[in-house]
């Protein structure tokens, strides 16, 4: 696409001379890394930074226009860059994406809250699949799609920044593919990375502690949470919120003045009202109530909170497509091939003496309280837990996670996440002063702490590695080591015979 034809549809007044410089369009780029030739570089304010730090590097790499919101020395170089200053650089960024990242899936999905945003959108993207419509998702995982898509753009982000998002969205548009699921974190929420997209189903799962490092109090965690309905959501957006926690009536009456349409689920809900889940030895029966209707469906996991992510996804996914009783006849046995999240209650190993070994992505007090509660409910002997906290993050959770632990787990092993560029040292200290006296021990070292707990692992104990659930790597100050729990498990299991 020309510089001409994207400028020409935005109502904006560009400096005259820019109708002169005229290329061919290659990106639109906010990371001087990845600018080539002729990238448009958006030089955009950071929290730590200020992309005119690195207006250099995009020069160099190839950028024929510069968008900025100070002032540069240098306005028109001899190469013909062109250096624009507007003060509302963020809108002109978007305005700018949605030329030129266009046609984007026309049916999207943004799922938001503390917990379940990984394993909801990774059902809702099953189910779909189910209903024989292609779909992807964007999230913790990454870019997840049955299709083998190349130039996917992925990221360490619960949610990419806004031009990943947008890049990808073009690319899955162009592969045919119109249904996206992305989990949209507070942060993101907060620093507008999913502007401009229109979102069809706004789904909110549930609401506890976390991000206390970046919003610093639950009060701003929650305005930020709800600028999914306040800010992001337009008068066609589908609000689908669980019913059965104490945030519910709140958040109802946001999405009510925005006048969404609104659905629910849950025990406590109208629209998809859950009349009962009984658990077997190896899955779960489902009773849910829809417009009168009681349909019963099996689900291939005896974990309760994953029973509660399938009846969102499954909701989320009848309310969007407006499926009618035969078509959700059809659907309801096709759950019982669901597949988890990498990594959330992932079974990765099992001794000789049975006992078990299990990852999870839990890294809050609810999370873990979750975890724990749904772990000892099918535990026969004794209950482990191994995890550590993140360093340069909340430090209020740590004892909380600690006390919570110790309390639930016969044996809570305190060891190292990522810690960052924070002292490891002092993190597990701040863990353990929640601890309960004698029902946990330190190992620093989360390598060795696994090979230590492993061998120590009598007839049907349940080991559970929380923290790191999918991660394949630690961070340590500013580098990132290869770290697969997977891994570690199955090749230490190897080695010892058991």
């Amino acid at each position: 696409m020309k510089l001409k034809d994207i400028l020409s549809k935005i109502n904006h007044k560009f400096p005259e001379n820019l109708n002169n410089l005229n290329p061919a369009i290659s990106s639109i780029e906010i990371d001087s890394r990845l600018v080539k030739k002729n990238s448009i570089f958006f030089a955009l304010p950071g929290i730590n930074s200020h992309g005119a730090d690195f207006v250099d590097q995009a020069i160099k790499n190839g950028a024929c226009v510069i968008f900025c919101d100070r002032d540069i020395e240098r306005k028109i170089t001899s190469n013909n860059i062109i250096f624009i200053k507007c003060d509302n650089i963020f809108e002109i960024l978007v305005n700018f994406l949605k030329i030129f990242y266009y046609p984007i899936p026309s049916n999207i999905f943004a799922v938001t809250g503390t917990n379940g945003k990984t394993s909801t959108a990774e059902f809702i993207r099953q189910i779909i699949n189910f209903c024989n419509y292609e779909c992807a998702s964007i999230g913790t995982l990454g870019v997840n799609c049955s299709k083998d898509l190349k130039n996917i753009v992925n990221s360490n982000l619960t949610s990419p920044d806004i031009v990943s998002l947008y890049k990808n969205l073009n690319n899955f548009k162009k592969n045919n593919i119109d249904n996206v699921v992305f989990e949209a974190s507070s942060i993101a929420l907060d620093q507008n990375r999913i502007a401009g997209i229109e979102i069809n189903s706004a789904i909110f799962t549930n609401f506890t502690q976390d991000h206390l490092d970046y919003h610093k109090n639950m009060v701003n965690y929650f305005k930020c949470k709800m600028l999914l309905f306040n800010k992001f959501a337009n008068k066609s957006t589908k609000a689908i919120i669980n019913a059965d926690i104490k945030e519910y009536q709140e958040i109802s009456k946001i999405c009510s003045k925005q006048n969404l349409k609104i659905s629910d689920y849950g025990v406590n809900a109208k629209s998809f009202k859950i009349k009962s889940i009984v658990k077997n030895k190896d899955h779960q029966e489902v009773s849910l109530i829809i417009n009168d209707v009681n349909y019963k469906f099996k689900i291939a996991t005896i974990i309760n909170y994953e029973a509660i992510n399938i009846i969102c996804a499954l909701s989320s996914v009848i309310d969007n497509f407006n499926l009618n009783n035969k078509q959700i006849l059809e659907l309801l046995p096709k759950l019982s091939k669901i597949n988890s999240a990498q990594g959330r209650m992932q079974k990765i190993a099992t001794l000789k003496n049975n006992a078990s070994i299990y990852i999870d992505f839990a890294h809050t007090p609810d999370s873990i309280e979750n975890v724990l509660k749904q772990a000892r409910l099918i535990a026969k002997s004794k209950l482990i837990i191994l995890f550590g906290c993140g360093g340069n993050r909340d430090t209020s959770k740590r004892s909380k996670m600690g006390k919570i632990s110790s309390n639930l787990a016969d044996l809570a092993i305190i060891s190292d996440d990522n810690p960052r560029f924070e002292d490891a040292n002092q993190i597990r200290k701040d863990i353990i002063k929640g601890c309960i006296k004698n029902k946990f021990i330190e190992i620093a070292d989360r390598k060795k702490a696994i090979h230590e707990i492993i061998l120590k692992l009598e007839k049907d104990d349940i080991l559970i590695l929380a923290g790191k659930g999918h991660e394949n790597y630690q961070i340590i100050g500013d580098k990132k080591i290869a770290f697969s729990e997977e891994k570690i498990v199955k090749e230490f299991i190897k080695k010892t015979k058991f």
